[in-house]
């Protein structure tokens, strides 16, 4: 069994990763370059690198595997032409985006269509283009093969693919159904991590299952995001508690989080709840996302994942001001945030910026996505309280000594950072 890194052993991100034996090959991951990591390309460069890379090396077996769902790993998935296979909700979370994304553009068809003044044929081009894009990412990814998550407890199902096995095992990252890969062929045991964290309510069961499944091990790919970086991982419990601190000491409360990250959406639901807050939200993507969290992760987790927030609209906003609200936001509601921030006074108002520091703080960030710096400029009060969705050294160092590999290749990682 063999193993090619062709990108992320430099980079945090856009990682794709080869594994193929003399009649059968899996890839783990296809992804998309993160803003500020790795090689600004266009999407003609991306297709024609995907290209060459599957076509290098065919087998009369092969498939991609993806961990999870965000860009840097799943991102490049439109250009693949051979079997892909995702976590059922990792799927689900993929179709929500780009319906939800589709509907947007039809909906600014619409208005557009709608007004008056003479129509500007280039503007509908654009936006039938869109639509029609969206579409052929939705129709590729229902096309994508799953695999169930099993019951706790219960072993996952191996996917064969010629002679290489691949089993998944449910991991702990800042993103809904995230998974590590047993891989077995040739008599040679792979284990990859992909993005995992020990310190989210999903974390408790890393160990146990690198102790039970993640045996005799020959090589170890795990992630090394966190090995530069001093953020200290503190729990999501705790930065739950945090969060409530602060916001009973503000009437008109916004946080910045994802809407694919269901360990952070239930810690804010939780603050909320202890601070005696309306947990309100802003976006339909969100709205979508917390439904399928509370649909396949309520009964599981005790009610930890069940959301049923206000979805607020201008109609509420008396109602709301008079009683106050926990609002997550995401950086696309730049403006309506900015609107509403106008009719509020700003001594009683806070944003919770709950994402990674260095969107605002590193210049090369900032160069290329101000968006998360210009959100956060628009408030007076603001506080950080965040924890990463990637496992810190320590972790990194104790995975390593408990799976015991014969080799260790660390990938997502900044170039010159080091186990």
């Amino acid at each position: 069994m063999n193993i090619k890194i062709h990108r992320g052993l430099d980079q945090i991100g856009g990682c794709i990763t080869e594994i193929w034996t003399d009649t059968s090959r899996v890839f783990i991951d296809f992804g998309q370059n993160l803003p500020g990591n790795g090689e600004p390309t266009t999407p003609e460069q991306d297709s024609r690198m995907v290209t060459e890379i599957i076509d290098r090396n065919m087998k009369g077996h092969q498939a991609v595997f993806y961990t999870h769902a965000h860009e840097d790993h799943v991102g490049l998935f439109r250009y693949i032409p051979i079997d892909q296979y995702i976590g059922e909700g990792s799927k689900e979370l993929l179709l929500i985006k780009y319906r939800t994304l589709k509907e947007g553009y039809e909906r600014k068809k619409e208005e557009y269509y709608q007004k008056k003044h003479e129509k500007d044929l280039n503007e509908e081009t654009r936006l039938e283009m869109k639509i029609v894009y969206a579409q052929s990412l939705i129709d590729d990814l229902e096309e994508f093969k799953t695999w169930k998550r099993p019951m706790p407890k219960e072993r996952p199902a191996t996917l064969n693919i010629g002679d290489i096995k691949i089993t998944p095992f449910f991991s702990c990252h800042s993103i809904y159904d995230s998974h590590m890969f047993l891989i077995e062929a040739d008599g040679k045991r792979i284990w990859h991590t992909g993005d995992y964290r020990e310190h989210g309510y999903m974390g408790k069961g890393l160990f146990q299952t690198l102790k039970k499944y993640a045996t005799d091990i020959d090589v170890l790919i795990t992630e090394g995001t966190m090995l530069k970086r001093e953020d200290k991982c503190i729990h999501e419990r705790e930065v739950s508690r945090k969060m409530s601190s602060v916001m009973q000491a503000f009437k008109y409360v916004f946080v910045l989080a994802s809407a694919t990250d269901i360990e952070r959406l239930a810690t804010i639901k939780e603050a909320a709840k202890r601070s005696k807050k309306p947990l309100c939200i802003w976006s339909l993507f969100m709205k979508r996302t917390m439904e399928l969290f509370t649909e396949k992760e309520s009964k599981l987790s005790k009610g930890l994942f069940s959301f049923n927030p206000i979805f607020y609209n201008d109609k509420l906003f008396n109602k709301l001001k008079r009683r106050g609200f926990a609002m997550v936001v995401g950086v696309t509601r730049f403006d309506k945030v900015k609107e509403l921030l106008g009719k509020l006074p700003q001594e009683e108002t806070l944003l919770i910026y709950s994402s990674w520091d260095g969107y605002y703080k590193i210049p090369e960030q900032v160069r290329v996505n101000s968006k998360y710096k210009d959100f956060r400029d628009m408030f007076h009060n603001v506080v950080d309280i965040h924890t990463s969705g990637h496992a810190d050294r320590a972790t990194i160092k104790k995975v390593i000594e408990t799976v015991n590999p014969k080799e260790v290749i660390c990938i997502h990682k900044e170039a010159d950072a080091e186990l």
